[in-house]
């Protein structure tokens, strides 16, 4: 094995760095500026994040310890897709009982989550995301998903936006639209996702209910813009659509990487099934590893937790 291990879900793509052993040049506390070189599509590897993990050699009966970054450097609490490729490279590349469908736990700095390898060959992963909090207040209700009509600035139909914040790992704000598209999300994306209302920041779901079983959503994340795909942003927008009674407990969620399935229990957990695949193994040159060596284990710049 090389260096970093590459894979994608939907269209995202993270890189996989283990810190056992103290063999990486990331140490253990990678720096945000040695994680922004290592996913630059130019500089570096390339890819919208970095996986950090495993700390200790992973075997049955043990949670796998995993941390996400984003490709900023800023530390990222949860990733639905990120789990998934998390959970198929340690069924792939270590722990064979992984790979019959036993489930297993990974644990984030945001909680554990249990994952299931559903099937190895297509590379399908199911993934407990736990229940979503709705904020408290707004206005009208539908299940404790209250709305929330936020000012923009401007004029005309997008001066003022209903939205239905919510956290699952992340912040979350779901705009209910009768179309979506690209210009749509570029123009209120950002904004919504850096107002003032919501300073840490929050990833964008903008959602279409095509029927009581599909939704179909576009995704700006608060520290990557505009991506293919969002396994934690999926499942945000069918919490939100099945507490209003628009759709059922089964939801198929279509995004412009691909689709995965989100099941809403009775109870509010969520849980969503998808694929990932291994894209390639790399190795980084010396002179890559010598300009990360000069961060480094530590930084000055905090990381904090907000991403995907």
């Amino acid at each position: 094995m090389g260096d970093f291990v590459k894979y994608q879900a939907l269209g995202n793509d993270y890189l996989i760095v283990e810190p056992r052993g103290g063999s990486t040049a990331l140490g253990t506390e990678p720096a945000p500026e040695a994680v922004r070189l290592l996913c630059d599509r130019h500089l570096g590897a390339g890819a919208d994040g970095l996986l950090f993990g495993p700390l200790d050699a992973p075997r049955p009966g043990a949670a796998a310890a995993l941390r996400i970054f984003n490709a900023d450097g800023s530390e990222c609490g949860m990733s639905g897709n990120g789990l998934r490729m998390f959970a198929l490279y340690l069924g792939e590349h270590y722990v064979r009982e992984w790979r019959t469908g036993t489930p297993f736990t990974v644990r984030t700095p945001s909680g554990e989550a249990e994952v299931r390898i559903t099937d190895i060959a297509d590379g399908r992963v199911c993934v407990d995301m736990g229940r979503a909090r709705f904020a408290v207040g707004g206005g009208a209700d539908g299940g404790g998903a209250a709305t929330t009509v936020v000012p923009l600035a401007g004029t005309g139909p997008d001066a003022e936006v209903s939205v239905t914040d919510l956290h699952l790992g992340v912040p979350h704000t779901v705009v209910l639209r009768d179309t979506i598209d690209g210009e749509l999300v570029r123009r209120l994306g950002p904004t919504l996702a850096w107002h003032p209302r919501r300073p840490e920041g929050t990833n964008v779901e903008f959602v279409r209910v095509h029927d009581d079983r599909t939704l179909d959503i576009a995704v700006w994340e608060r520290a990557a813009g505009a991506v293919p795909a969002s396994g934690s942003g999926a499942c945000a927008a069918a919490a939100v659509a099945r507490a209003r009674g628009l759709v059922g407990p089964e939801v198929t969620v279509r995004m412009p990487g691909g689709e995965v399935e989100v099941s809403v229990a009775g109870d509010g957990r969520i849980s969503s099934v998808g694929t990932a695949r291994e894209v390639m193994t790399g190795v980084l040159s010396r002179s890559l590893l010598k300009e990360l060596a000069q961060w480094g284990s530590t930084s000055d710049e905090p990381s904090g937790r907000r991403g995907t």
